[in-house]
């Protein structure tokens, strides 16, 4: 985390820019800090608000749905709402007014956006920004404290959501997923040769669909067709809503919510609403660029990729399984043996974990630490077998 907002960077600064304007903070102006700093990504923390430019890459009306998905009442208590978002050149001092038509200089995805929701993105230098409260993330620190029963409560209440009643529109994007998997896999061939990256390009050919004769696909070209378009290796459900991308990082606890969120903004009284949208505070999962319709596992794949490499305790992770199975959660049967149910989206949770984890060791220049190790040491696993063998349950 850097308090240094690249000041050399034009986007930051509208970003700074859009924070200041919405932050609630009396006194001096908060100091940004640098939460991420990618090339897809840029995200900017100014005291209580969230700004982020999502990867240009990012489809418009993906986007929109997964905005209108985040904001609706159905789902407040458990997806982080959006905040209305300034135009460029706006004033510090803006505020949303309910009444106006959006706030843009010009039609921004105005075949996209009905009123309610058109001031929940703006085109800031080619790049799509959004606005969010900011929540407290998990420690690191204290693994212990890791909310891991209220994260699974959280995706389990995600997967029951009712789709129609999520998206009235009735059009809801793929869940990501399964993409992110050949990106990372990209990002490893960028980073050249290695007997580790041998070993996990031989767990990625294995994860591939099989043909007629069980044999595995013959190019990788094919599996990242048939991961790209979302093919089906074992059946696996697409009626479900999943958030895409779930780790422990992507949950925050709010004390309370200090800024209007979308439905705030929306509603006839806001100009006479208390600032704060949410009615409480509590655990939300953030980060909707992968929301979508998929298979629930997905969502339960990296606790279990990490659980069968040995890096989540096993404690850990059953009180995670427990907790969703408890709370009704559909991605695993309620009772008996959840692996089947699992193995294969968390054996690709965990090429996808070994690819990045190669990928940076190699462009830092540094030998794989002891997590790297483990997670290459479970593509091997993978290669031999054709599986990632979970340990026994308790």
């Amino acid at each position: 985390m850097r308090t240094d907002p690249q000041p050399d960077s034009g986007l930051a600064r509208d970003l700074v820019r859009i924070g200041r304007s919405l932050s609630g903070d009396s006194g001096p102006p908060a100091e940004p800090i640098v939460l991420s700093s990618r090339a897809d990504c840029l995200v900017v923390r100014l005291g209580d608000v969230v700004v982020k430019a999502h990867a240009q890459e990012t489809d418009p009306r993906d986007l929109v749905t997964r905005l209108q998905i985040a904001s609706s009442p159905q789902l407040r208590a458990v997806l982080l709402s959006p905040l209305a978002v300034p135009p460029p050149g706006a004033p510090l001092s803006w505020r949303p007014a309910p009444s106006s038509n959006p706030p843009v200089d010009r039609p921004l995805l105005d075949d996209a956006l009905g009123d309610a929701h058109a001031r929940l993105a703006v085109e800031v230098r080619g790049r799509l920004v959004t606005a969010w409260p900011a929540g407290e993330p998990v420690s690191p620190d204290d693994p212990d404290a890791a909310p891991w029963e209220e994260a699974a409560t959280l995706l389990a209440r995600l997967h029951a959501t009712a789709l129609p009643t999520a998206t009235p529109a009735g059009r809801l994007p793929r869940s990501g997923a399964p993409a992110r998997v050949v990106r990372a896999m990209a990002r490893l061939r960028a980073a050249g040769r290695s007997p580790a990256a041998t070993a996990v390009e031989e767990a990625f050919a294995r994860l591939a669909p099989r043909g007629g004769g069980g044999a595995a696909a013959s190019s990788d070209a094919s599996f990242a067709h048939f991961l790209a378009h979302g093919v089906r290796w074992r059946g696996e459900r697409s009626d479900v809503l999943v958030h895409g991308d779930f780790h422990l990082g992507q949950v925050v606890h709010l004390a309370d919510t200090r800024v209007p969120d979308a439905a705030t903004v929306a509603s006839p009284d806001a100009r006479q609403a208390p600032r704060g949208g949410s009615p409480t505070g509590g655990f939300r999962l953030i980060d909707i660029d992968d929301l979508g319709v998929g298979d629930p596992a997905w969502d339960i794949a990296r606790p279990a990729a990490w659980y069968a490499a040995g890096l989540l305790p096993p404690e850990d992770f059953w009180r995670f399984l427990s907790a969703y199975r408890a709370s009704g959660g559909c991605a695993v049967p309620a009772e008996g043996d959840p692996w089947p149910a699992l193995d294969a989206a968390a054996r690709a949770l965990a090429v996808q974990s070994a690819a990045l984890a190669v990928s940076a060791a190699s462009r830092e220049g540094r030998p794989l630490d002891e997590v790297e190790t483990a997670l290459v040491d479970a593509c091997r696993r993978i290669a031999r077998v054709d599986g990632l063998d979970a340990p026994p349950m308790p």
